[in-house]
This record gives C-alpha cells, sequence and structure tokens, in this order.
C-alpha cells in the first residue's frame, strides 16, 4: 500500500508544481490585462461589435479597394497601348524594371529545356561555362521562380512577344490579389473596414505603385500580397477558440508561406511569422501547448525548417568597396538608385504623399498599439520595415505602406466615433448609423485616394527606349552562335532575353570585378587597352582574375594582356543611354583597386566622376558664338562667359566625326556638336577625359581602330555594335 501512495504522491507533486506555476503566471496575466483594459478599453478606440451592416459593408468596400487595384493598373496598360510608339516594339510591349527579362528569360527556359541551369550557363561568361558538367540537373518546377513558372504556363507560346503581352496581363490580376491579401491582414483583427483602406491606399502609394506598375514584371508586385496574407492567415490561427480551427488555420498558413517562398524566398519573413503565431497562440490560449503544436505545424509544412535565414546585412549594402583577395573594387550598389537611404520625412511622403497625413498614420498605429499591445507584437515586422531603408535603402519601404494606411483610417474611424457619441439622440438612435456614417467615411477617402492625380497620371516609361531594344534584337542576324555580349549589367538579361546569347554580367551578377573592368574598357583612353580588356574577360573571367592576383602589377599585366585564339566572339553594344549612365560608370571604373580609393580626374570639380552636360542653346550674334544654358559660349576663342575653359570643340554627322578644332591648350573642357538627319543638333560639354574614351570615340565620333573594331550595327544615336576583331 505505501508504493502505491508513493508512486502516485511524486507525479502529482510534480504535475501541481507546473500547473502551479502555470496558475500564477496566468493569475499575473489577468491582472496586467485587467489594468490595461481600464485604461485603455474606452468606445471610441475599440474595434467596432460586429453585424450584418458592417459584413456587408466590409465586403463592399474591400472589392472596391481591389478592384481599384485592378482598373489602375489596367488603365496604365491601355495608356501603353495607346501609345505604342513609345512603349512597343513593333506589337511587343515594353517593361518598366531591368529585372523583368530575368523572370521571363526563366519562363523560356523552363519551356524549352525544363533546367534551370541552362539560363545560368548563359551568365557572368566565362565563369558559369562548364555549370551543367559541374551541377545536378535543377529541372524541377520548383528550381524556377513561381511567377516565371506562371508565365510558362499562361504563354501560348515563347516568343519574346507573348512572353512580355503575359507578363505585363498579370499585372493588373496580381495587384487585385494583393489588395485582398492585405484586407485579410487587418480583417483578421477585426478591422475589415480599415483594412480596405490599407488595400487601396498602399496599393496605389507611390512607394509601391512605382514598384508594381504595368511593365513591372517583378515579385514585388505579389511580395506584398504574401506577406500580408500568411500574416492575416497566423492571426485567424493564434485567436482562434477551438483547436479544430487553430490547426486548420495554421495550415492554411504554412501552405500560403510555402508558395510565397516560391515566389520569394526570404526565410526572414518566415521566422517573423512563426514567432508572431507563436507568441499570440500563447497569450490568447493562455497554455504552451498550443503555442508549441501551432509553431511547429507552421514550421514544418511551411518548409520554413529547410530555409536558411541570413539576419545579418550582406557587407554588399553596407560598405563603400568590396575586399576581394588583396584588392578593393568598388561596391556597384552605391550606384543604384533604390538602394539609397532616403529621410524619414521622405519615407512618409513616400507612403501618403504627405508629410502631415503620413504622421497622422503614425499616431493611428501609437493609438493601435496602446489598445492592442499584443497584436502590435505581430504586426511590429511590418510596421518597421520602412526603417530597413536606413540599412538596404529605400526598396523595403513599400511593405510597411499598409501599417501607415490602416493607421489613417484607424485614427479616421476613431474620431467619427467620438463624434458620434455627441450626435442628437434621434440619430444616434439607429442602429447601424455609426457603421452607415464610419463606411461613408471610409469610401469618401478611398475615393480620394483614387482620384488622387498621382493615380490619374503615374504612368512608368520602358526601362529601355524601343531602338534600344530593338538594337539588342537584331543582335540575332548580326552576331555567330555562341557570341559574347559585352555591355552594361543594366541590359544583361534584356539582352539575353531578345538575342540569347551569353553576357558578362547582368543584374544579379554585377558586384563583382567584371563590373569594374567592363567600366574600364568603356573608359580607357586607348581602344588597345578596350580591346585587351574585354579579351581577357571572355578568356578567363572571375578565375583569371583570381589566378593573377598575386601583386598588383601581375594582375594588370593578366588583364592587358595577350590571350588565347580560341576566346569566342566578342560583340560590344554601346547605347546613348549609357551616355546619361556615365556617371555611374565612371565612378565604378574611375577606382584604384590597390589602394581602393578613387581615381580623381585632373582638373574636375566632381572627383571621378565623368558626365555629359546636355546644353539648351540658342543662336548668338554670330554662329560660332551661341548661348547655352545662360552662358556666352565662343567656339572660335574657348570661351564660356569670357574665360578661357575650352580645349576644342568637335562635331559629328550622324555619328562620324567631321571637324575637330583645337582651342586652349590649357582648358580641360569640350564643347561636342552632334548633328543627326531629322533629329536636329545636339551639343554636349563633357571634360576632356570623358571625350578621349573609347565610349565616347566609338558611339559618338564612330572613330573605330580598323584593326580591333567593326561596325556591325549602327543605328546612331540609339545604339551601335562593334565587333573584336
Amino acid at each position: 500500500m505505501s508504493k502505491v501512495v508513493e508512486t502516485d504522491n511524486t507525479p502529482a507533486d510534480a504535475v501541481g508544481g507546473k500547473e502551479n506555476a502555470l496558475a500564477k503566471l496566468g493569475a499575473f496575466a489577468d491582472k496586467l490585462q485587467s489594468w490595461h483594459h481600464r485604461v485603455t478599453l474606452f468606445h471610441v478606440i475599440d474595434r467596432m461589435a460586429t453585424s450584418r451592416a458592417l459584413v456587408v459593408m466590409a465586403v463592399l468596400v474591400g472589392m472596391l479597394a481591389a478592384f481599384a487595384n485592378f482598373e489602375v493598373r489596367q488603365s496604365q496598360y491601355q495608356i501603353w497601348q495607346d501609345n505604342k510608339e513609345l512603349t512597343f516594339l513593333n506589337d511587343t510591349p515594353l517593361f518598366s524594371t531591368t529585372d523583368a527579362s530575368y523572370f521571363l528569360g526563366l519562363a523560356r527556359t523552363y519551356n524549352e529545356t525544363g533546367d534551370e541551369l541552362d539560363f545560368l550557363a548563359k551568365r557572368s561568361y566565362p565563369n558559369n561555362i562548364n555549370v551543367k558538367e559541374e551541377m545536378a540537373p535543377r529541372d524541377s518546377m520548383f528550381d524556377f521562380p513561381l511567377f516565371s513558372v506562371l508565365i510558362a504556363k499562361l504563354s501560348p507560346d515563347n516568343s519574346t512577344q507573348n512572353l512580355l503581352i503575359t507578363g505585363n496581363t498579370l499585372i493588373p490580376i496580381l495587384g487585385f490579389i494583393t489588395a485582398l491579401g492585405i484586407l485579410l491582414a487587418f480583417g483578421a483583427a477585426g478591422y475589415w473596414l480599415e483594412g480596405s483602406v490599407a488595400a487601396i491606399g498602399a496599393g496605389l502609394a507611390p512607394t509601391f505603385l512605382t514598384r508594381s506598375a504595368i511593365g513591372r514584371i517583378d515579385t514585388d508586385i505579389l511580395n506584398l500580397g504574401f506577406f500580408y496574407a500568411v500574416l492575416g492567415l497566423t492571426i485567424f490561427a493564434a485567436r482562434a477558440v477551438s483547436w479544430r480551427a487553430a490547426i486548420s488555420w495554421t495550415i492554411a498558413a504554412a501552405l500560403m508561406m510555402n508558395l510565397f517562398f516560391w515566389w520569394y524566398s526570404k526565410a526572414e519573413f518566415g521566422w517573423a511569422f512563426a514567432i508572431g503565431l507563436i507568441w499570440l497562440s500563447a497569450v490568447t490560449s493562455r497554455s504552451w501547448q498550443r503555442p508549441l503544436i501551432l509553431g511547429l505545424i507552421f514550421i514544418v509544412l511551411s518548409g520554413l525548417a529547410f530555409q536558411t535565414a541570413s539576419l545579418s546585412i550582406s557587407e554588399s549594402y553596407l560598405k563603400g568597396a568590396l575586399n576581394i583577395g588583396d584588392f578593393v573594387f568598388p561596391n556597384t550598389f552605391n550606384t543604384i538608385t533604390e538602394l539609397r537611404v532616403v529621410p524619414f520625412e521622405q519615407i512618409l511622403v513616400s507612403i501618403t504623399e504627405s508629410y502631415g497625413l503620413g504622421l497622422f498614420g503614425v499616431l493611428g498605429l501609437v493609438l493601435f498599439a496602446v489598445r492592442h499591445p499584443v497584436l502590435s507584437v505581430v504586426y511590429g515586422p511590418a510596421s518597421v520595415f520602412a526603417l530597413a531603408n536606413f540599412l538596404v535603402g529605400n526598396r523595403t519601404i513599400f511593405y510597411s505602406a499598409p501599417m501607415i494606411w490602416f493607421g489613417i483610417a484607424f485614427l479616421a474611424v476613431m474620431i467619427i466615433r467620438l463624434g458620434w457619441r455627441y450626435a442628437p439622440a434621434i440619430i444616434a438612435r439607429y442602429r447601424d448609423g455609426e457603421v452607415a456614417v464610419i463606411t461613408a467615411v471610409i469610401a469618401i477617402i478611398m475615393g480620394g485616394i483614387y482620384t488622387t492625380d498621382r493615380v490619374q497620371t503615374y504612368v512608368p516609361n520602358p526601362s529601355f527606349s524601343k531602338e534600344t531594344m530593338r538594337g539588342f534584337a537584331a543582335a540575332n542576324n548580326n552576331l555567330p552562335q555562341g557570341s559574347v555580349v559585352a555591355t552594361w549589367w543594366d541590359y544583361g538579361y534584356a539582352s539575353a532575353l531578345f538575342n540569347g546569347y551569353r553576357t558578362f554580367h547582368d543584374g544579379g551578377t554585377q558586384n563583382t570585378p567584371m563590373t569594374h573592368y567592363v567600366a574600364r574598357a568603356l573608359l580607357a583612353e586607348s581602344q588597345q587597352e578596350t580591346y585587351a580588356i574585354l579579351q581577357n574577360l571572355a578568356d578567363s573571367g572571375l578565375q583569371g582574375i583570381s589566378d593573377n592576383s598575386g601583386s598588383f602589377e601581375e594582375l594588370e599585366a593578366h588583364i592587358r594582356g595577350e590571350v588565347s585564339d580560341e576566346t569566342a566572339p566578342i560583340f560590344l553594344v554601346l547605347t546613348e543611354q549609357m551616355g546619361s549612365w556615365m556617371g555611374s560608370i565612371s565612378k565604378l571604373g574611375m577606382w584604384d583597386t590597390k589602394n581602393g580609393t578613387p581615381i580623381n580626374v585632373k582638373n574636375s570639380p566632381y572627383g571621378p566622376t565623368l558626365i555629359y552636360n546636355e546644353l539648351k542653346c540658342q543662336k548668338g550674334a554670330r554662329a560660332d558664338a551661341p548661348n547655352c544654358n545662360g552662358m556666352a559660349f565662343d567656339l572660335s576663342l574657348g570661351t564660356i562667359d569670357n574665360r578661357p575653359v575650352l580645349n576644342q570643340v568637335t562635331q559629328s554627322a550622324d555619328g562620324k566625326i567631321n571637324m575637330r578644332n583645337p582651342l586652349q591648350d590649357k582648358a580641360h573642357n569640350v564643347v561636342h556638336i552632334a548633328n543627326i538627319s531629322d533629329k536636329g543638333s545636339r551639343v554636349l560639354l563633357m571634360h576632356q577625359r570623358l571625350a578621349e574614351t573609347s565610349f565616347h570615340k566609338l558611339f559618338h565620333l564612330g572613330e573605330a581602330n580598323a584593326d580591333l573594331f567593326r561596325l556591325v550595327y549602327d543605328d546612331y544615336p540609339f545604339v551601335r555594335i562593334y565587333a573584336l576583331r
């Protein structure tokens, strides 16, 4: 008998101790919650009680928000179709992001070979030339981005035309879905009407509309939808009363996260959702079993357990230069606009177009956090995403746009409800009057967002002109098989899409020494040096740079040295747009890799930066004395406002130099007059160092060393393609 008592008492004590600890913790939580309710629970700041009228109104305005997101992008596409001379190449719509061709190229590869390595093999030539022999096939549907698979399955064929039509047609549809995802995130907490404002406000906010407008065939268009949809499903799961409902919502959230990973693989997002689910379910259920079980279900079924999270920010985002061996190369990311940090005020303006309205939204979020501190932890990652701007640039701001617009709606509704308390008794007694008034105000806010000038007038321009794309497409008829296209990295994906040839670098491989050396080739003062650099990059690529990095002198000798006779045919594509990028190109090319410092241009106020300044000129007293940009030029004496600053004046006709007039020997500026048939003249002012580059001589002057370069395609002033002999 004693053994039975002893055996029964031991586990009972242990279990009792656990239950006692949990009971104490629960009692403390009850007291804390009671205190919080006494302090914050007043009518106007709490969510409205669910009613039939509220449900009907929420569904109505929610669908209006989704339709507005669809309609604005559809109207943009219609404007593109009405202006085909600017936005189409023949019957092929263009694109407004350089990454579009990445997803379209993968879609084509998916249909043609089904092996993602075939796409990779054409990138970063010659570094990936043997990738199919070195790696196992990547021929599963899940090896391709979901967006590419979607385009591949919906496109009638693999033509560039139909791939681009399909990609652009999907954008309004995905905008509609994104709005529904945002609506779900706030509806899960009981704020359906406010969620509708968040859906339309964020969907049409400048920071997101510019990343999801027509032509932006990129994952951003649905990143926001997936992010907020998963967030909403985890909130539903954590707040569910029954185990069956909690597990069902968790499975739904996990499956949605699985799709999100396929669409845009960022494990950090998944862990934020998992932590939010565990936290909220622990607080609402007051147990340890439910959050543990729900968390495990989400982590396993979502695939999060098999994802690798990189919680640290890549050095590429933080450093001004990159150390590679004993050499220091310039960081390409420093020249990319969307990676630039913007001030806090600009964050709010980019979300709401008004600093004051943005602050109104922030105040609304603060009040929401006061009323719902537990929920605020779950919404926290979305709220602070905009602050990542200060680490990785402004590309993350749009993730916080729904939160700011929700804050605006939350505070607006609170003010309306406060006023409703003082409405005349005969009105206040109307049961659904408050819902009707609030819905009317919500609709007015949504209408204001929709009809604002920015929505009516904002239409993106294609990333590249149709003339530029025609040049890359023409390479199909001018270049032999196995060729390598040498051009600036922004064109990498587009070149491969339009002609199928290999490239040195693109939008995913631009931050390597290849970009520095391509920039050096463009800026070289000798066409012999340009030729040697490009030949060596094609001959041995990054491996050759690594193998010859014992000393600065060794690397310089390699990059300028002789190459084998088996080097692939190289074609140098130069465009007018590259002239406008010259500031960035020169920052990356005018660089001392031995000391990790920029090479400043002598007698230039801009350090290493070389730029073309296009002048607006009117005729003066003499033909050679125009007034340009408010300054008096004398092209015979070499003066600007009587200061002797012009080294020479050059003139060309349709890209062929026909006059070079030396002026002041000690001056360092050049004026170039480009006469173009049927297009008039352009007057360019530049530093002498830029006028001496291979880019300027090959593109603007048509001066090619016949022993090194052969012109194979000429559509000046848009595109010129040279074959390296």
